[in-house]
């Protein structure tokens, strides 16, 4: 592979039990085993990733707040010491420069985990807005490793990791923890629609042997996590339950044309905030006025598995395209996220999907796309 792709902590153990491709300027891997076994080990028991790829930093300073409100779509001011939320960044057009979780860690200080592939705009965006403010901010991708724990068995393994209670800590919450004399921070959210949570490494990456600490700590979570069922994931899980869960993909869903309300979550913007943050008045005229698209899911009729880029049609007219898909585990048949021309089609609607030259029919649904009373961190069995 090219040598100018970048490498988490933890690849020399990934090229030696999984597959490693080229994703997002990195080499991560893509499974272990089975993509549909390590899905079916987060929907059922407990899986692991490595996220260290995405970028962290920390911003701090006493102008920190109103930076990060004028540009985060979300209420920043709503946040309490250790709370985090969902959020997007705008560009003056009101499309997406990516979207991310914003955490306040002190009075003054946040982390920003943003995507991977976006990260060095991301960076370059805060720079040019943070000249007129008092803040400090830090890139700590490289020395501060992410690790994410993920379904309905990961609270009992940090339980048994942590010296406390983890379940005493929310949704959308992150604090500082040990678990097994690591120092981390410990953020109650995930990227595949079940409980969990994903774990900040803070120490040096090297011990005082020279041995990597994030490959000693991933080893640790596999062994302390085996009576749980625990598997290592890599990206084809991660994408394929998020794609269940109906979460939006950078670079799929969101882009510098969309909005975050034709990409329907609208949990991510608020309008009652000071200042203004950049493309307020774009994405206030798309909840007031309507949007020219809008993302809804689909799920496979006929056979076939729909893909990125593949046209839809409704009563003979094409209203739009896919931009991702592919086999639900839980369900066993194609899914689909999509955008199309607004108030055409409705919940229950059949759509024509054109796989390839062939018309395959779907039906319009909402997402999740698996029961949320079986599956998911809202499930009731």
């Amino acid at each position: 592979m090219s040598d100018k792709l970048e490498r988490t902590h933890l690849y020399e153990w990934h090229n030696q039990h999984g597959d490693v491709i080229p994703f997002a300027g990195w080499e991560m891997p893509v499974r272990y085993s089975d993509i549909r076994e390590e899905h079916l080990a987060v929907r059922e028991k407990v899986g692991i990733f490595d996220t260290t790829h995405m970028f962290r930093f920390f911003i701090s300073g006493p102008d920190a707040e109103v930076f990060l409100q004028l540009l985060t779509t979300n209420n920043v001011s709503k946040l309490g010491v250790n709370d985090g939320h969902y959020s997007t960044c705008l560009n003056e057009q009101g499309g997406t420069h990516d979207d991310l979780m914003l955490y306040r860690i002190g009075e003054e200080e946040y982390i920003w985990v943003t995507n991977a592939v976006n990260g060095p705009k991301i960076f370059k965006h805060m720079q040019t807005h943070a000249k007129k403010y008092d803040v400090k901010i830090e890139n700590r991708s490289r020395e501060v490793v992410m690790i994410a724990v993920q379904g309905p068995k990961a609270l009992s393994l940090l339980n048994k990791i942590t010296s406390i209670d983890v379940n005493k800590f929310s949704r959308f919450t992150c604090n500082p923890v040990s678990i097994k004399g690591y120092n981390c921070y410990l953020c109650r959210t995930g990227y595949t629609g079940e409980d969990g949570g994903e774990i900040l490494l803070l120490d040096s990456p090297y011990d005082e042997t020279g041995k990597k600490r994030a490959t000693k700590f991933w080893e640790m979570l596999l062994e302390e996590g085996a009576e749980f069922g625990v598997k290592p994931c890599g990206l084809g899980a991660r994408d394929s339950t998020r794609l269940e869960a109906g979460f939006v993909l950078y670079g799929h869903e969101l882009d510098e044309e969309t909005s975050p309300i034709e990409a329907r979550i609208p949990y991510a913007v608020k309008f009652k905030v000071e200042p203004h943050y950049i493309g307020y008045d774009v994405v206030k005229s798309h909840k007031k006025e309507g949007v020219p698209k809008t993302r809804i899911g689909l799920e496979m009729i006929d056979r076939g598995i729909p893909r990125e880029g593949y046209p839809i049609f409704f009563n003979k007219s094409k209203i739009g395209e896919t931009t991702s898909g592919g086999l639900s585990p839980i369900l066993g048949k194609g899914i689909a996220l999509a955008y199309v021309e607004p108030d055409i089609v409705k919940v229950d609607d059949v759509v024509i999907i054109d796989i390839r030259g062939r018309e395959r029919k779907a039906r319009v649904v909402m997402w999740p796309f698996y029961d949320s009373d079986k599956y998911g961190s809202t499930r009731k069995e």
